[in-house]
C-alpha cells in the first residue's frame, strides 16, 4: 500500500509537470537550479567560518581573537565578496555572498543562554475567550508571541508569555506563540496579519541598516530575501526584519501594535528601517530602542506599559507613565525607548526623550465617572533656561474621566507647556516668573482652575551655585552631559549632568592660579554604584579622590597648594553600562579659593599697554602670529584671547573685530 501511494503521487507530480508550457517549465527548473546552487554557495561559505570559529575557540583565544579568526576566514574565501566587508565590531561584522546578505555575530553565537534545554514546542495556540467586543483600535483580539532566537532564552520566554496571556486575557483573543525551529521567516509572516499585538526580541545584527528578529533557522528563506537584505544568513539561522514581514505578508495587518523588545529595535543607524517597513504593512504603532537594552529595564517598562494599556489608555499615556515611572533612557542602561507611529516618525535624535502623540488603544475607553475635585502635586517650581520639569495632575476619584484639560502658560518667553489629561512638561525658556495654569472643563464648562509659579533664572546658574556667598569661580564643564545648578531643600549646588545614563562621564574643571599654602575647599556628595560606577577628582592630572559607593550625606574636603603655578582641578563622574537608585552622580557646592589673585586674568587684547584696544595691538597680534616678531610671556599674557597658549592668526582677527567696535 506504502508502494502505491509513493508511485501515485509522482504519477500526480509528472502530469502536472506535463501540463506547463515549455518555457514556464524551463523557467522554473532554472530558478530551482539558481536557488539550490546559492543555497550551496552560503553554506560553502558558512562551513569555512564555522570551521575558523570552532579551531579559535578551542585553542583558548579570547572573544576578539574568534572574532579576527572567522573575519579572516570570511577574507579567505573565495566565494566571498571581497569589496562587501563592514567595519570589524566588537561583536562581529557582515559580508556578502553573491549579493546575498550575511552576517557573523559571536555574543548571538556564544554569549547567550545556549546551554538551556530548547523548548518542547514550537508553535503553542493558547485559546482565548473569543469575545472581541471591547477592541478598540486593534482590528483582531489576538496576540503573537514569537520565541526568542539562539539558545530559547528561558527569562525571555517566560516573562512574554506571561505578558501575551495577559493581554489575551484582557481582550479575550487567542494567543499564538512561535519559538524554536517553528518560528520560521514564512511561519512569522503567516501570522503577523490577524494580530492585534505582536511581540517578539529584536537585534541590530547588520551595520547601518536595520535590526533584525533572530531566528534559529533559515527555512523559507529564499534568495531573493538575503539579496535584498531583508533577511541576514547566519549559517544555520537566520535573522529578518520588518521589510521581509512586509513583502511576505499576503493581507494588510490589522493595526497591529509592535513590541519590538530588548535590544535595538529601532537601531539608531537604520533610523527606524524596521517600523517603518511594519507601519507601511498596516500596524498602528511599532515600538523599540535605539541602542542594546537590558532585559531588566525593557521588562520594567513593559509591564508599565502594557498595565496601562489594559487598564484602557492611550500609547501616548502609556509611553508617559512609563518614562515617568522609570525614568529616561532605559533604567538599567542607555537605551532610549521609541514609539513610531502615523503621527509618530523615527525622531531626528533617536538618543534622546521624545514626545509620543499615538492615540492607539488597545481596547475600549474610559468609564464615565464624575470628577470630585483635584489639585496639582507642586505649586512652584525654579528652573534655569533650558532645563524642564513636571507637574502631575491629581483627581478624585482616581478613575474619574469626564474632565478635559487645558495647560497654558502666562508667559511664553519664560516658560512653554505640553500638557494632557495626567500631567504637563514645562519647558523654561528665558529668565522670569511665569504661572503654569490648569483649567479643568466638564462638559465644556470651567469645573476650576489651579496654577504653578515658576521661576527662571539666568544661565549663569553653574558658577553661581558653585560658589561660596561673594565668589566669583569660573568654571567650565563638559558639553556632553554637562554639570547642571539644582534647587533642592533650600539647598543651590551643581549635579553632574549623566544622572542614569549608562556608560557615561560628566566633568566639570576649574583653572586657578595659586601660591604655596592657598587652598581649595568645597563641599561634595556622591553616590554610586559600588565598584562601578566613581568619583574622581584630580589635580594638574593626577587623582586625588577615586571612590566608589555612597557617603550619604555633605562632607568638606580641602585641597592645598604645594607650590606656586597654574592648578587644573577637575571633577569627575564615570558611569558603567547600568543605573543605580541612589543620587548616582556628585553634587558639589561652597568652592571656596583662599588666595587673592584667583584665576588667570582673562587676555584683554591691550599688547602696546597703552589702557585701549587698537589696531596697533591687531597688526602686532597678526605680526606674531606669522613669526615676524617674537611673543614674549607679557604679550601672550594679553593677546592669547582663546587661551590655547599662543598667539594665532583667529587671536589677531578678534582684536581687530575688537578694535573696530564690532566685538
Amino acid at each position: 500500500m506504502k508502494t502505491r501511494r509513493i508511485l501515485s503521487a509522482v504519477l500526480a507530480a509528472l502530469f502536472i509537470v506535463a501540463m506547463l508550457p515549455a518555457a514556464s517549465l524551463a523557467e522554473g527548473m532554472q530558478a530551482v537550479v539558481s536557488e539550490a546552487e546559492a543555497a550551496r554557495k552560503l553554506d560553502r561559505a558558512w562551513a569555512a567560518l564555522d570551521a575558523a570559529e570552532a579551531a579559535a575557540m578551542a585553542s583558548g583565544a579570547d572573544r576578539t581573537a574568534v572574532i579576527n579568526a572567522v573575519y579572516n576566514a570570511a577574507l579567505n574565501a573565495e566565494i566571498v565578496d571581497s569589496d562587501s566587508f563592514s567595519d570589524f565590531s566588537k561583536d562581529g561584522f557582515f559580508f556578502t555572498v553573491d549579493g546575498m546578505y550575511c552576517a557573523y555575530n559571536y555574543r548571538l553565537r556564544n554569549e547567550l543562554d545556549a546551554d538551556c534545554e530548547p523548548v518542547d514546542k514550537t508553535v503553542v495556540v493558547i485559546p482565548g475567550r473569543g469575545d472581541g467586543a471591547a477592541i478598540c483600535d486593534a482590528e483582531s483580539a489576538d496576540i503573537l508571541l514569537i520565541g526568542p532566537y539562539y539558545g530559547h532564552d528561558s527569562n525571555f520566554t517566560d516573562q512574554y508569555r506571561n505578558e501575551a496571556a495577559s493581554l489575551g486575557e484582557a481582550t479575550g483573543g487567542d494567543v499564538t506563540i512561535l519559538q524554536s525551529t517553528g518560528a520560521t521567516g514564512p511561519a512569522i509572516a503567516e501570522n503577523f496579519p490577524n494580530k492585534g499585538v505582536v511581540i517578539f526580541d529584536s537585534h541590530g545584527t547588520q551595520s547601518g541598516t536595520s535590526s533584525y528578529l533572530c531566528l534559529t533557522t533559515k527555512t523559507g528563506i529564499t534568495q531573493e530575501d538575503f539579496n535584498n537584505g531583508w533577511a541576514i544568513n547566519a549559517g544555520s539561522a537566520a535573522y529578518i526584519d520588518g521589510r521581509y514581514i512586509q513583502h511576505h505578508v499576503t493581507e494588510q495587518l490589522a493595526n497591529t501594535f509592535v513590541w519590538m523588545a530588548i535590544c535595538e529595535g529601532m537601531k539608531r543607524q537604520g533610523r527606524g528601517t524596521t517600523g517603518t517597513a511594519l507601519l507601511e504593512a498596516g500596524c498602528g504603532a511599532v515600538y523599540g530602542y535605539s541602542q542594546s537594552v537590558t532585559f531588566a529595564g525593557d521588562y520594567l517598562y513593559e509591564e508599565v506599559f502594557w498595565n496601562m494599556m489594559k487598564d484602557e489608555h492611550t500609547a501616548k499615556e502609556a509611553y508617559e507613565e512609563m518614562i515617568s515611572v522609570y525614568g529616561i533612557p532605559d533604567p538599567y542602561g542607555d537605551a532610549y525607548p521609541i514609539l513610531m507611529s502615523p503621527v509618530d516618525p523615527f525622531p531626528e535624535n533617536p538618543d534622546s526623550a521624545q514626545i509620543v502623540n499615538c492615540e492607539w488603544k488597545l481596547y475600549g475607553f474610559l468609564p464615565p465617572v464624575a470628577l470630585e475635585s483635584f489639585s496639582l502635586d507642586k505649586d512652584s517650581i525654579r528652573l534655569y533656561a533650558s532645563y524642564s520639569d513636571e507637574i502631575r495632575f491629581a483627581k478624585v476619584p482616581e478613575d474619574a474621566s469626564l474632565y478635559e484639560l487645558v495647560w497654558t502658560s502666562s508667559d511664553e518667553d519664560v516658560v512653554t507647556v505640553q500638557g494632557n489629561s495626567r500631567k504637563c512638561y514645562v519647558n523654561a525658556v528665558g529668565a522670569g516668573n511665569a504661572d503654569v495654569i490648569c483649567t479643568v472643563l466638564v462638559d465644556g464648562e470651567v469645573f476650576g482652575t489651579a496654577s504653578c509659579a515658576v521661576t527662571v533664572d539666568p544661565d549663569t546658574s553653574l558658577d553661581d551655585a558653585l560658589n561660596v556667598d561673594g565668589g566669583e569661580l569660573h568654571f567650565t564643564t563638559s558639553e556632553q552631559y554637562p554639570f547642571r545648578a539644582v534647587w533642592e531643600d533650600d539647598r543651590f549646588y551643581a549635579q553632574s549632568g549623566n544622572h542614569k545614563i549608562g556608560d557615561s562621564d560628566s566633568s566639570l574643571t576649574l583653572v586657578l592660579n595659586m601660591a604655596a599654602g592657598d587652598t581649595l575647599s568645597y563641599e561634595y556628595w556622591y553616590g554610586a554604584e559600588n565598584g562601578y560606577d566613581y568619583y574622581n577628582f584630580s589635580v594638574n592630572g593626577q587623582q586625588v579622590q577615586h571612590l566608589t559607593g555612597s557617603n550619604n550625606g555633605w562632607q568638606n574636603y580641602v585641597y592645598t597648594a604645594a607650590a606656586d603655578g597654574e592648578y587644573t582641578f577637575v571633577w569627575n563622574f564615570n558611569k558603567d553600562p547600568y543605573v543605580e537608585e541612589s543620587i548616582d552622580g556628585i553634587r558639589l557646592d561652597n568652592v571656596a579659593f583662599s588666595g587673592e589673585s584667583g584665576q588667570p586674568a582673562e587676555a584683554d587684547g591691550d599688547l602696546d599697554g597703552d589702557g585701549e584696544v587698537t589696531i596697533s595691538d591687531a597688526l602686532m597680534a597678526m605680526r606674531i602670529a606669522m613669526g615676524l616678531l617674537d611673543g614674549t610671556d607679557e604679550y601672550a599674557a594679553h593677546g592669547d584671547i582663546d587661551g590655547d597658549g599662543e598667539i594665532t592668526i583667529s587671536d589677531a582677527l578678534v582684536i581687530m573685530r575688537t578694535a573696530m567696535g564690532l566685538l
